[in-house]
């Protein structure tokens, strides 16, 4: 099939899917979604890469653990794809007890001194909830995304992202680079998903295994003096998530930038793994993520 034809059929389905789920509202379009994602996900092929990662990264797992893992995985996928329809019901004020938000206070602080930071996460929960929970909290500022493959869906997913996230929108790249620099200068607050694989990064290691990783945010934290803060989003039930904020990684102001840039790099990636490993099904294990 023409590779233009199979685009513009992909975003047609993708239309129509929201538009369902839009009729059977938020809660039952989820619970929808985590059905049939663990109903089908795991007979999927690419469920062979995602037990083929857990097994590396785990290796004291059994089978029938990485087999829940998987399930588990699919639900949150499945029910994360089918709340894209519902995303502008987060942010109304009915509706706010959904995200539970822990350990902004910093944030608050910096925003209050006219300061932005760097959140700094993973492809945890429904991640698109992080920066729109940020917003949400007054902490205006920028989103940073990868490109989708398909540029039909790529094109909604950015306009949607503007509308009902966050205004601002940066491609990953040479130009979104620059975007992004202006963005920590003017002092925003800036979400950002570290958890692919980048080929032109830096090696560092995640579950013992060598791992290219981006090293933007701690190149930014270290150049520019931006505050640096992991974060995870957590599906805690249903439709209903957790953001935890924890504690600002210190750049070492008299460290050499280079290795400075790799130690934080790493501390980035244990935590990474650590909150991986408190909740594995929470993390998409689909990404082709490691080395070789």
């Amino acid at each position: 099939m023409n590779k233009n034809i199979q685009y513009r059929l992909e975003a047609v389905a993708l239309r129509v899917m929201l538009a369902f789920c839009r009729i059977l509202g938020l809660d039952r379009s989820s619970a929808l979604g985590g059905w049939l994602g663990h109903t089908l996900g795991p007979r999927l092929g690419i469920s062979r890469r995602a037990r083929g990662n857990i097994a590396r990264a785990m290796p004291e797992l059994s089978p029938e653990a990485i087999d829940r893992i998987v399930a588990g995985m699919w639900d949150n996928l499945g029910r994360t794809a089918f709340e894209y329809a519902h995303l502008d019901k987060f942010s109304r004020p009915e509706e706010s007890a959904r995200i539970e938000i822990i350990g902004a206070e910093p944030l608050l602080e910096l925003a209050r001194a006219g300061q932005g930071a760097l959140v700094v996460s993973g492809h945890f929960g429904n991640w698109e909830l992080m920066p729109l929970a940020m917003r949400l909290k007054g902490l205006d500022g920028s989103g940073v995304y990868r490109a989708a493959n398909n540029p039909y869906v790529n094109e909604w997913m950015v306009a949607m992202r503007r509308e009902l996230i966050v205004p601002e929108q940066i491609a990953k790249g040479p130009k979104g680079t620059r975007q992004l620099i202006k963005a920590v200068r003017e002092h925003r607050f800036i979400g950002m998903l570290i958890d692919q694989k980048l080929n032109d990064g830096i090696e560092a290691r995640l579950f013992g295994l060598p791992a290219m990783t981006t090293p933007s945010p701690a190149g930014l934290a270290v150049r520019y003096g931006t505050p640096i803060f992991p974060a995870i989003i957590e599906r805690v039930h249903g439709a209903n998530f957790r953001l935890t904020v924890f504690d600002r990684i210190e750049v070492k102001q008299d460290a050499e930038m280079n290795s400075e840039v790799v130690r934080i790099t790493q501390a980035l990636n244990d935590f990474l793994e650590a909150r991986i490993r408190e909740k594995p099904e929470n993390w998409f294990w689909l990404h082709n993520r490691w080395t070789n």
